[in-house]
C-alpha cells in the first residue's frame, strides 16, 4: 500500500486547497462504507473488528482536522499528513491496512 499511496499524495500535492478538501471529504464517507464492511467481515473475530473500528474512529478524527484546517486556508503539508495518520493507524491494527488501501484508491479514482 505505501508505494501506491506515496504516489497518490504527491499527485494529491499539486491539488488546490478545494480539491484536497473534497478529497478527505469523500474518503472520510468511503470510510462508513469501509466500516461496515468490517463489521460484516465473517474472517475477523469480534475482538478484531472493534480494534478495527476503533483505530478506524481516531483516524477520522485526524482526518476531521485537516479537513478543517484546509477550510480555513490552512496547508501544512496536507497531504503528508494524511498519509502519515493512514500508516500509523494501519500499524496499530494491521487488518485495517487493506480496507484503508481500497479507500484511498476508490476515493482518488472518483477525483481524478
Amino acid at each position: 500500500m505505501e508505494s501506491k499511496a506515496h504516489v497518490i499524495i504527491e499527485k494529491m500535492s499539486d491539488w488546490e486547497l478545494n480539491k484536497k478538501n473534497k478529497f478527505l471529504e469523500k474518503f472520510l464517507k468511503n470510510m462508513t462504507v469501509m466500516n461496515r464492511a468490517i463489521w460484516d467481515d465473517n474472517e475477523f473475530s469480534e475482538s478484531e473488528k472493534l480494534d478495527c473500528l476503533k483505530w478506524s474512529n481516531e483516524l477520522a478524527h485526524r482526518i476531521w482536522n485537516l479537513k478543517d484546517n484546509l477550510e480555513q486556508a490552512i496547508d501544512q503539508d496536507s497531504g503528508n499528513q494524511f498519509l502519515s495518520h493512514i500508516l500509523f493507524y494501519r500499524n496499530q491494527q494491521p487488518k485495517l491496512g487493506g480496507h484503508l488501501g481500497g479507500v484511498l484508491k476508490l476515493t482518488y479514482n472518483s477525483l481524478e
